[in-house]
């Protein structure tokens, strides 16, 4: 650059070089190391310009160039090309940033490998073949577990969606998951998940962690909220309204008013006063992140004896509480946030059998003496009259 050009540029906004091109024309262009090059095409000192290198210079326009340099690349027609038109949405990956992420990385687990291939050329057998993988549990290098009876499904689940995006593109006419076998559960595969904290085990870890502690503040809240972890390590005097916590779920996004259990209102009462806008902060004053509080939680669960319960083991807790006192499956849902009954079942299989039978029982044999039906009666000697 010489001594003249040098000069020229020393006024320019940073990053911003000033150029004359093939034609003898005057140019400006951006050019940052880690930034896709730009060239202005509103002259300099003009909002326009203003507007223009704001754009060229915040962290978004990496990402543009990312989209930009991936279309490039992409076959047209091909799973990578159906899966860049895809997540350009990202309501249809779900209601929530934590929903879309889960499904955006089990796409593209799907995808990987397999970006160049046509949509086309995938048949039901093709989809049969990568969910019978997806059944298979492995873990990778840093430790993480994949697969799954539950994973296979969820593949399923999203491909189903994700052929069925092709379709309405027109690219395919079928959906080649429509014909694909269904994800059955094998003799001894299905696995009940999270363990259900018992009455046991409650009492066990009150009698541990005594009033007063983060370590039973955090048990009461995750038991009488019956909310996700992401969801209840946030809480804090801010959400209550009215005596109720005002709760909007990250996972669906409702908003639920759940009632303040008095056992819960002990819990937060006993705690020594805080500015903190959670109840549930770390050892340095600040929120949670939801593994960080996974991982604490697990170690205060030891410390009181019991290593197979978790913090999500207590969602579970109140659900089976809740079954056991017979509520019906929408009163269920109106405290846990579900939104389907086979949810509602799933967390609600720890629900004492013994003690549900037993009052079901006492319960037809108290309907049948109150409320005699003299036509089953007269049917029964029908029966017997005619021998």
């Amino acid at each position: 650059m010489n001594k003249r050009t040098s000069r020229s540029n020393r006024f320019l906004p940073e990053y911003v070089s000033r150029f004359k091109d093939r034609h003898g024309k005057e140019r400006l262009r951006y050019r940052r190391k880690g930034y896709p090059s730009r060239y202005f095409t509103a002259p300099l000192g003009t909002e326009a310009f203003r507007e223009e290198y704001r754009r060229f210079n915040s962290p978004e326009a990496i990402a543009e160039a990312r989209e930009e340099a991936q279309a490039e690349r992409t076959v047209p027609g091909s799973i990578g090309d159906l899966l860049r038109r895809y997540l350009a949405v990202p309501e249809r990956l779900g209601p929530s940033e934590v929903t879309q992420t889960k499904v955006r990385q089990i796409l593209e687990r799907f995808a990987e490998g397999r970006e160049e291939r046509p949509v086309k050329g995938i048949r039901f057998d093709h989809i049969d073949a990568i969910i019978a993988k997806a059944r298979i549990k492995t873990v990778d290098e840093k430790g993480r577990k994949f697969g799954g009876i539950e994973a296979a499904r969820k593949l399923r689940k999203e491909l189903r969606r994700f052929f069925a995006f092709a379709r309405k593109l027109g690219w395919i006419t079928t959906n080649p998951v429509d014909d694909s076998q269904t994800v059955k559960v094998a003799p001894g595969e299905r696995s009940s998940g999270f363990y259900t904290w018992t009455e046991t085990d409650i009492a066990a870890y009150r009698a541990h962690w005594p009033q007063g502690t983060k370590q039973r503040l955090a048990m009461e809240l995750m038991l009488w909220t019956d909310q996700r972890k992401v969801d209840a390590i946030h809480l804090g005097r801010q959400h209550i309204k009215a005596g109720k916590f005002a709760i909007r779920q990250t996972k669906t996004g409702k908003l639920l008013q759940l009632p303040i259990a008095p056992q819960l209102a002990a819990a937060i009462d006993a705690m020594p006063a805080s500015d903190a806008l959670c109840f549930l902060v770390t050892e340095w004053g600040k929120p949670f992140s939801v593994k960080g509080f996974g991982g604490w939680f697990r170690e205060q669960c030891n410390a009181a004896g019991l290593p197979r319960c978790t913090a999500h083991g207590l969602r579970k807790a109140t659900m089976r509480r809740m079954a056991e006192l017979e509520m019906p499956n929408k009163t269920m849902k109106s405290v846990s946030g579900h939104s389907k009954d086979d949810e509602v079942a799933r967390y609600t299989e720890a629900a004492n059998q013994e003690r549900l039978a037993e009052g079901a029982i006492k319960r037809l044999a108290e309907w049948e003496m109150s409320n005699p039906d003299p036509r089953l009666d007269a049917k029964s000697a029908q029966r017997t009259e005619n021998g």
